[in-house]
């Protein structure tokens, strides 16, 4: 894979947040650069691991989630996969930290062998994106009737005013570096306070981290058996250039209707 400092330099948030706005070294970071730099979290805490190469990793002897428990995450030398699974460690430091206790605990109960649970776990921790809103059931009502136009175009001002999406599944991120129509996350809907939309973006992540984390938490959600909703990333207002135009929602392809239960 061939490192491009451009990439963060484009998505000039995520590179203030994480520390890495200077970025501009010719080759890939190395672990012990991505150590020094995400530390401490947005929060002002040191981060709750360290990233490993792959020599320390194999010297475990152990599996992903077990090394991670350990407080060692494991992160290969040139891949943007697990890039940006250290940039969101160090975004969302509580709520990653709860799904490893997760893995965990059904590791500890059932042995290597992967539960459903783990399989929602991963699929959100890999492909997750959080909805936070003013309003949860009426933003779960929009999403579960697959309601793209109310969505997307009806309401659309109210993305950045009382509607805020936060990318957690660090594939997203790779992904998003050559977008394709088809590109979908799974959506989790956080209801906050109004004034939560008045902070800065690296307040709303400081805020928004542990609420998640409770949230996750509390609600057992990962216990159910389909709990993430979809949404089409491209879809998303100012996030796609093309979705300017209202007749790119038109395809049904991508913003596919809500399926009818058979008869």
């Amino acid at each position: 894979m061939v490192w491009d400092a451009n990439v963060i330099q484009r998505n000039a948030v995520l590179a203030q947040l994480t520390g890495l706005m200077d970025l501009t070294c010719p080759d890939w970071p190395t672990v012990a650069e991505l150590n020094r730099r995400l530390n401490p979290s947005l929060a002002g805490e040191p981060l709750p691991v360290r990233f490993i190469d792959d020599a320390e990793f194999l010297a475990l002897n152990c599996y992903y989630e077990q090394a991670v428990a350990q407080g060692l995450v494991p992160t290969r030398a040139t891949n943007w996969h697990d890039f940006f699974g250290a940039l969101i460690w160090a975004l969302f430091p509580h709520t990653k930290s709860l799904l490893t206790r997760l893995h965990m605990a059904d590791i500890n109960a059932q042995g290597l062998t992967r539960t459903p649970r783990r399989d929602r776990i991963t699929h959100f921790d890999e492909c997750g994106l959080v909805l936070v809103v003013s309003d949860q059931a009426e933003m779960k009502q929009l999403l579960q009737q697959h309601d793209w136009q109310g969505l997307f175009i009806e309401q659309r001002a109210r993305f950045g005013s009382d509607w805020q999406p936060f990318i957690f599944g660090h594939a997203l991120y790779e992904q998003a570096l050559a977008p394709f129509i088809g590109l979908t996350a799974k959506c989790v809907v956080i209801e906050v306070e109004p004034c939560f939309f008045t902070l800065n973006r690296a307040q709303q992540y400081t805020h928004l981290d542990p609420i998640l984390a409770t949230e996750l938490a509390r609600t057992a959600l990962f216990d159910q058996p389909r709990p993430l909703l979809p949404i089409p990333l491209l879809g998303i207002p100012d996030w796609w250039p093309e979705n300017q135009d209202p007749t790119f929602y038109d395809n049904q392809d991508y913003f596919r209707p809500r399926r009818q239960p058979s008869k």
